[in-house]
């Protein structure tokens, strides 16, 4: 594509206040938080929208406004979504207001049945629909399916029929500054599944996640074996982290 198509279709995007909204709980917040991370890497001249300090206020008029202004939200689907009163009128707002959306279910035993029910409003409102699994962690697959389902939205709002507007950048990459990976490709992208799949099982805050990026890049041969270990805690990865620190000072 020559570079004045390039500009024109990134001010179509700049000129569009229709955003990417993420529904979920409040309880999985340091995982969609993650996966935003990544769906911002992926997407980033998009404009999203993520509750990230828990509205507060008219909450219900921050909900519709949020609804209102999206063309895609993406539904985090879990058992304390599905407790949710606050979650259960955000779907109502997605469904009533005809928004296209795309499930994700970040939490086993969909649809959450309990004390012998035998369905819910989650069961009614979704039935029968595809969603995208990442319940057992960041399969690269189903991520993959994710980012290519959101894509081809993202393209059909903004009449695109290409990815150029797309600047692909590993899901890792650190936050805080960005890092030349002085390993190569295959040792960095060996280590991505695993790390998504290491903050994913302990809820990281972006803190935690930051540091463990940044000792993989700096120890390949030590942090991505730790990753792939089956068992390890974040007690235990923490150990490691001030082990390699320890080291690195003497």
């Amino acid at each position: 594509m020559e570079e004045n198509e390039t500009n024109k279709e990134n001010n179509v995007i700049n000129n569009n206040d229709k955003h990417i909204m993420f529904s979920y709980s409040w309880d999985h917040k340091h995982n969609v938080r993650h996966i935003y991370n990544m769906i911002n890497d992926e997407f980033p001249n998009i404009p999203k929208w993520i509750d990230i300090s828990k509205m507060s206020g008219n909450i219900i008029e921050a909900m519709n406004k949020a609804v209102e202004d999206a063309f895609i939200v993406i539904i985090f689907l879990s058992k304390s979504y599905k407790n949710s009163t606050n979650c259960k009128i955000e779907s109502e707002l997605i469904c009533g207001k005809q928004k296209k959306y795309l499930l994700v279910l970040i939490e086993k035993n969909y649809p959450y049945l309990e004390n012998n029910e035998k369905e819910n409003w989650l069961s009614k409102m979704f039935k029968n629909q595809f969603y995208v699994d990442l319940s057992d962690g960041m399969n690269t697959e189903n991520l993959n399916k994710l980012k290519q389902l959101l894509n081809d939205e993202i393209n059909k709002f903004y009449k695109i029929d290409n990815n150029c507007l797309l600047r692909r950048r590993p899901s890792f990459s650190s936050k805080k500054s960005p890092i030349k990976s002085p390993i190569n490709n295959k040792i960095y992208n060996e280590s991505n599944e695993e790390l998504d799949n290491f903050i994913l099982k302990n809820n990281l805050d972006q803190e935690h996640i930051d540091n463990i990026k940044d000792l993989i890049i700096k120890t390949p041969r030590t942090m991505i074996p730790t990753l792939k270990a089956e068992g390890v805690s974040f007690k235990s990865m923490l150990n490691i982290i001030n082990d390699i620190k320890n080291e690195d000072n003497k």
